[in-house]
């Protein structure tokens, strides 16, 4: 899941880029080419929780205001996946956050069947 290279495989991911030397960590950056309604879309990512196996979060510092953190918990039949996004809308806004993070949680629901389903074809 933390490999930017098998992105593609389970989210929107037309291209990722690692604009950060070494081995994915804290503090990495990724250039992240999605297509969303028929349009790329470029954001850039920031890795800020690096704990494999337990937690992974990144923020967004370019492009839509959700960040998002995965936790990891072991169970009798493998792994359970949370996914928790924490939306930063401006003031204005704030009312939409909970609308903002529900329809975040769905699409993402939905690229976490993406991930089982390519875990489990391997």
């Amino acid at each position: 899941m933390t490999d930017p290279a098998k992105l593609a495989s389970w989210q929107d991911a037309q291209d990722v880029e690692q604009l950060t030397p070494g081995p994915v960590g804290r503090g990495t950056r990724f250039r992240e080419v999605h297509k969303v309604m028929g349009r790329a879309r470029t954001e850039l990512t920031e890795v800020v929780t690096f704990d494999p196996g337990r937690q992974f979060a990144i923020r967004v510092l370019d492009g839509p205001p959700v960040d998002g953190r995965w936790d990891f918990e072991a169970i009798d039949e493998g792994t359970r996946l949370m996914f928790t996004p924490t939306v930063r809308l401006p003031r204005g806004l704030r009312p939409l956050q909970p609308v903002v993070a529900f329809g975040t949680a769905l699409v993402f629901a939905g690229f976490h069947r993406r991930l089982k389903r390519a875990l489990e074809a391997r």
